[in-house]
């Protein structure tokens, strides 16, 4: 077998298991306590005792002793207003903002290997499970692009298997938990 057709194979096997996850209600929530963002434009929960740092319209947020390698469980919100009433434009800023953060934060040598469709805070939202090998295990995480009105909305975490998996229904529980505050009208 190729080596490139092992690999889709492999890849297909772990979209098949996410989707299977996905099903079932399984894992526990970590303890969660409020985080407002400091413009007032959303609120969600976060796992108490991680490290929030806020920088660049981008929060980070990981276990308290996370050292910034590419194996560790990390999540990241990203949110910046595009300040129109033109869904054209809205559209184009929107993924110009997009293009800029997942360069910054997404390995291109992820592959997708699940998407759906999801509500948070009442607006639809796109998932996007990813993959890819790593050592003996799998690299995985899920990014969540949500389409507000005059807003990017972006949920971005990853983390090695084993880690990513029990962190999953955190994440979730957050999204469900998140909330638009502010009405987000442009400036004039």
């Amino acid at each position: 077998m190729r080596k490139g057709n092992f690999s889709k194979t492999i890849l297909s096997l772990m979209a098949i298991l996410l989707l299977l996850s996905a099903c079932g209600a399984g894992g526990s929530v970590l303890p969660l306590e409020d985080y407002t963002d400091p413009d007032g434009q959303y609120s969600m929960p976060i796992p108490e005792d991680w490290q929030s740092n806020l920088e660049n319209k981008v929060l980070t947020l990981s276990p308290p002793d996370y050292s910034g390698t590419e194996e560790e469980l990390v999540l990241r919100v990203y949110g910046a207003p595009t300040n129109t009433l033109d869904t054209a434009t809205h559209v184009e800023l929107a993924n110009e903002e997009l293009e800029a953060f997942l360069s910054l934060y997404l390995d291109p040598d992820f592959e997708v290997v699940n998407s759906g469709e999801m509500t948070v805070s009442r607006y639809p939202a796109m998932i996007r499970d990813f993959a890819k090998p790593h050592n003996q295990s799998y690299l995985l995480g899920r990014l969540v692009i949500v389409a507000t009105p005059f807003y990017v909305l972006v949920f971005l975490g990853s983390g090695l298997e084993a880690d990513w998996d029990a962190f999953l229904p955190t994440y979730r529980q957050m999204l469900n938990q998140f909330q638009m505050i502010s009405a987000l009208e442009p400036e004039e």
